[in-house]
Order: structure tokens, then C-alpha cells, then sequence
């Protein structure tokens, strides 16, 4: 029960310390509704829900005990664990250099692979599309530069606009 208070106890902090620093955002006079505060207050206000959540179960008894019953727990998965790492280290190592659709892409494949999808092209050509779409609508809908790269460049010189 004391692990699983600890648990919730954390949580409950880290959502506090999400809360504060939303706060501490600097907000423009232009945002009219929503300004950068909106989603930090949603991710603090979620983990303090969760917090809230945990530490009344732990109170009530925990939950850990009902793992300590499933004894059958598979091996683990080091090439998929393997795979997820390195997406994560290649979307680090690639975005400064390529941009965001380049990294993303990247990423999105290894993770596919992680979760056992051997397509390697459909998976491509997805992440190609799913990221582009996200980096035009950051950059075109939303006025927000998340890094345009190569692939940015060449679709835009494409279609015949320039680049942010």
C-alpha cells in the first residue's frame, strides 16, 4: 500500500509542479480564447485528476497487490524495446539537421517496426504524408514553426510557395 501511496503522492506533486509552470507563461495581448497556457493546464489538470485517483485506491488499499498475482508476465521485448529508443534518439539526432518531417518520419517507422509491422514502404509513405500534414497545418493554420527541412522545402517548392 506505502509504494502505491508514494505513487499517487508523486503524481499529485508533478501535476502541481505542471500547474505552476503553465502559469509562469507568458501570454501575448493578441490570443483573444486560446493561448499557450490551454494545453499545460490541460496536462496539469489531467495529472492532478490521475494523482487524485491514485492516491484515493492506495488509500483504499492499493492496486500492486493484484500484480504480484500474474506470475506468466512474457520476456521482455529488447529488439522492439531496442526500436522505440532508437526512434526516439533518431527524431533527436535528425530534427535540427532535416527538420521535423524528416525526424518524425523516421521515427514513426522505427516505432511501427517496434510494434511488429514489417511494411517498411507503406510505412514510409505514411509517415511522409501524416508529418507533412502536421507540419502544414502547425505552419499554415496554426502560424507555429515546428522546423521546416528538406522535405518542407521540396514540397513547398512543388507547389510554388516559399518557405516561412
Amino acid at each position: 500500500m506505502l509504494p502505491d501511496l508514494w505513487v499517487g503522492l508523486f503524481v499529485l506533486v508533478l501535476g502541481g509542479v505542471a500547474l505552476w509552470q503553465a502559469g509562469s507563461i507568458p501570454v501575448s495581448p493578441i490570443y483573444a480564447q486560446v493561448g499557450p497556457r490551454a494545453v499545460p493546464y490541460g496536462v496539469a489538470a489531467g495529472l492532478l485528476l490521475l494523482g487524485g485517483g491514485l492516491t484515493y485506491v492506495a488509500l483504499r488499499g492499493g492496486w500492486s497487490w493484484t500484480l504480484e498475482e500474474v506470475q506468466d508476465a512474457p520476456p521482455t521485448n529488447w529488439k522492439a524495446l531496442s526500436l522505440l529508443v532508437a526512434g526516439l534518439l533518431a527524431n533527436l539526432a535528425l530534427i535540427g539537421a532535416y527538420g521535423f518531417s524528416a525526424a518524425a518520419s523516421v521515427q514513426f517507422v522505427l516505432v511501427a517496426a517496434a510494434f511488429g509491422s514489417r511494411r517498411l514502404v507503406r510505412d514510409m509513405a505514411l509517415a511522409l504524408v501524416l508529418t507533412l500534414a502536421v507540419w502544414f497545418g502547425f505552419v499554415e493554420l496554426l502560424g507555429v514553426n515546428i522546423g521546416a527541412g528538406v522535405l518542407e522545402a521540396m514540397v513547398l517548392r512543388a507547389v510554388g510557395w516559399e518557405m516561412p
